[in-house]
């Protein structure tokens, strides 16, 4: 990766979304995106990307709702997909509420019973769904994007990938995140809502 990509890309935009994210403990410390193994996490995009975005998220967040129905599909379609950004996907599970964990666990489930595009799938449906959660919604989503529905109702009902989980929250802790949605591009934290006019003046 070039030094021109890896330079600072902070930037505001008239057209940027306004997200209310939600509040953790964090303190501290400057972004290190080498830490991220691709192929233990969801990752859309090619590793080759000149630009590698980073976000972590709680499912129980409305901010992380709005950030992945109004903001995540216009950076798939517009950069993921043409191959100038490599996105991560991490969890930070404050938790908002008991869902946290449990919606984070089932797609981890999803991720591990089928991948990346799948993961993303379950995750488009929970984000999309404007209701309560349930363990019968999170079957028959998995179920749908991955034929995994039993075993991401298991997942969730147990917590089964709360380590997983908490690694990541240590994670986002050590880059100093208290707040979700918090996004990285490269080893800049921008404003969520701001990632399209960021992306539009960097890629």
């Amino acid at each position: 990766m070039t030094e021109h990509t890896r330079r600072a890309v902070l930037g505001a935009g008239a057209g940027a979304v306004s997200l209310a994210g939600c509040l953790g403990l964090g303190a501290g410390a400057s972004a290190e995106p080498d830490e991220l193994d691709r192929t233990a996490r969801p990752t859309l995009g090619s590793a080759d990307a000149s630009l590698r975005v980073v976000s972590f998220e709680d499912f129980s967040c409305p901010g992380c709702r709005t950030f992945h129905t109004s903001v995540l599909p216009t950076v798939v379609s517009r950069y993921v997909r043409t191959g100038a950004v490599e996105y991560y996907h991490a969890d930070y599970p404050i938790p908002v509420d008991r869902w946290s964990y449990r919606v984070a666990s089932a797609a981890r489930a999803v991720f591990e019973a089928a991948g990346d595009e799948a993961y993303f799938t379950f995750a488009g449906e929970m984000y999309g769904w404007s209701g309560p959660y349930t363990l019968e919604l999170i079957e028959t989503a998995a179920e749908s994007a991955a034929e995994a529905g039993a075993a991401a109702r298991t997942a969730a009902d147990g917590e089964t990938y709360r380590d997983t989980l908490d690694a990541d929250k240590e994670l986002a802790e050590d880059w100093g995140i208290d707040t979700t949605p918090s996004v990285f591009v490269e080893e800049e934290r921008v404003d969520a809502g701001e990632l399209l006019e960021v992306l539009s003046d960097s890629v």
